[in-house]
């Protein structure tokens, strides 16, 4: 099979689990990642096709089981699949400076989601909206995850792609404690 067919079969397949998840995690999701992992791997280098794989299965790092039997029937190489397993469950208990630099650039896309200004307003409302939890923990759980996600970013192109969004956050982090606090 060629490699445009499979990345259609991922896509498809991909595209049916996001529709069934939160708008957090909807195929808009997906889309963002997979830009974001392209924007990394122009600078870091990589194998693309895992790459795009990779991130079109990210979200499927909670149902690992039915990601790697699907992974399974794709016709590709088997030293592929077993790589492009290892980039699916990749999260931030997992990544290390072991993991294939695939698995890297898929981590940092996805944690760019997080990080950036737009993923810290997405993750309040998902933690609010979709986790019904209190306003309070809400905010004090995004700090937490994305103190965990900026420690773990991987690549240099990440880091320089969310400069700007550290800033930005840690500024509004502070304003948003003096407000709160008063």
């Amino acid at each position: 099979m060629n490699d445009e067919k499979c990345m259609n079969q991922i896509i498809e397949f991909s595209e049916k689990f996001y529709k069934n998840l939160d708008f957090a995690h909807n195929i808009g999701h997906g889309k963002r990642v997979l830009k974001n992992a392209r924007k990394i791997a122009e600078k870091e280098g990589g194998n693309l096709f895992l790459i795009e794989a990779g991130s079109w299965l990210h979200q499927f790092h909670d149902n690992i089981d039915e990601v790697n039997n699907f992974i399974k029937t794709l016709d590709i190489e088997k030293e592929l699949k077993n790589k492009l397993y290892q980039i699916v469950k990749c999260r931030p208990q997992y990544i290390n400076e072991e993991s294939l630099l695939e698995s890297k650039i898929v981590y940092d896309a996805d944690a760019i989601e997080v990080l950036s200004s737009y993923g810290m307003i997405r993750e309040i409302i998902c933690n609010a909206k979709c986790r019904n939890k209190e306003w309070e923990k809400s905010v004090e759980d995004t700090i937490n995850v994305q103190k965990r996600f900026k420690e773990k970013l991987q690549t240099k192109t990440a880091k320089e792609m969310l400069e700007r969004d550290f800033e930005i956050i840690e500024n509004f982090w502070k304003s948003y404690k003096e407000w709160s606090e008063s």
